[in-house]
């Protein structure tokens, strides 16, 4: 996947293809999408 950035250049994402994921590696990889801790913490609660 990749990110369309407001600037015009793209920023390629992280997709791991495993089913357990490390915390520093779900940590960057929302850093690098740009979402805020909270909302992923929401959607987590909201899904599961």
């Amino acid at each position: 996947m990749v990110r369309d950035n407001a600037d015009g250049s793209r920023t390629p994402l992280t997709m791991p293809n495993h089913s357990k994921i490390k915390s520093s590696t779900l940590r960057t990889i929302r850093n690098h999408a740009g979402i805020p801790r909270t909302d992923l913490l929401d959607a987590c609660q909201k899904a599961g």
